[in-house]
């Protein structure tokens, strides 16, 4: 996807987290505790067997209902700056309110509660169609990132856009495309990056992002490097031997979750039964415990090598909530 497309597909809510980038937001959940702390602490108990699993790297990334709140507190202070700049009858759309059974880690080991799995196999009903539709299947959109809220955005007229972004939808977002778009619209001065980065700086006190590039990319390579450790394959054998006794081959748990078979909007009895048998596995061999904890221990060195970038990214995080609340 172009970076103009990119761009396009999250102008509204998802955009109040950006400058004037891409935004590939990864999905985050429980924070407010130290991550070296809770790297590999379980909390509270969710829907049936789930459980929240924390990891390092949201200590950087906003939660789902904490990004809720950020959008809905970005797209007030960018209906603000629009009608300042003319277009009064600019309306921010509202944004749905996150789901309390959404976490960080949700679907980014695959579908761990059983009494979800025996109801709707890998359909879990607070998963986004969008995520678990998208290539490579749910465990690898989780590590990925979120699809865009379910809020309709609304259609810009070119003029809005120049206004939103600071850059023109023909030329999309390159430094180049920046320096050559028009400073003012309407015969007023445009904010450095349009509305989308001035409500991001009244949030963050400045700065321009809460999803910054780092964060993200720490966040979906910590997974990948994760799916290479000697714990995480070992762990794979045990759990594919388990569903080998069940009648099922498969070499790994994304294996499964991702069955061509199951790419349907119906959920079938098969479905169910592969399922039930994956979170059994899971449970029998200790698998999401190991998985999680090794990717942990991974992420935790990627944040720490790169530690003088990611300060200044999680203080954005809490200045923004604190301006919110």
């Amino acid at each position: 996807m172009s970076e103009m497309n990119k761009k396009r597909t999250r102008i509204s809510l998802l955009a109040m987290a950006v400058a004037s980038g891409t935004v590939l937001a990864g999905y985050a959940a429980s924070a407010g505790t130290d991550a070296g702390a809770t790297a590999g602490a379980d909390a509270t108990a969710i829907a049936g067997s789930a459980k929240v699993r924390t990891l390092p790297i949201e200590q950087y990334l906003p939660t789902p209902a904490e990004f809720a709140k950020l959008s809905q507190a970005g797209g007030q202070l960018q209906q603000k700056c629009m009608q300042g700049l003319g277009f009064a009858s600019f309306q921010a759309p509202e944004q749905a309110p996150a789901d309390p059974r959404e976490t960080f880690t949700d679907l980014r080991y695959g579908t761990v509660d059983a009494a979800q799995a025996a109801r709707s196999g890998y359909k879990p009903e607070f998963a986004n169609s969008a995520r678990t539709a998208k290539a490579g299947g749910a465990s690898a959109a989780a590590a990925d990132g979120p699809a865009p809220s379910g809020a309709v955005e609304p259609v810009l007229s070119d003029a809005e856009w120049l206004a939103m972004t600071g850059t023109t939808k023909d030329v999309g977002d390159t430094a180049k495309a920046k320096q050559a778009a028009p400073s003012q619209v309407q015969g007023k001065d445009l904010p450095p990056g349009g509305c989308i980065a001035e409500s991001a700086r009244t949030l963050t006190g400045g700065g321009e992002k809460l999803y910054a590039d780092l964060a993200q990319d720490i966040n979906g390579q910590s997974y990948k490097e994760s799916l290479k450790d000697p714990r995480v394959t070992k762990v794979f054998a045990s759990w594919s031997a388990c569903m080998k006794g069940k009648g099922y081959s498969y070499k790994d748990p994304m294996q499964a979750n991702d069955d061509p078979k199951f790419a349907v909007p119906t959920v079938s009895a098969e479905e169910i039964a592969v399922a039930s048998a994956d979170v059994a596995c899971k449970n029998k061999t200790k698998l999401v415990d190991v998985w999680h904890a090794a990717e942990a221990e991974i992420q935790q060195k990627m944040i720490d090598a790169k530690a003088n970038e990611m300060g200044p990214i999680k203080k954005a995080k809490q200045t923004a909530l604190a301006n919110v609340r």
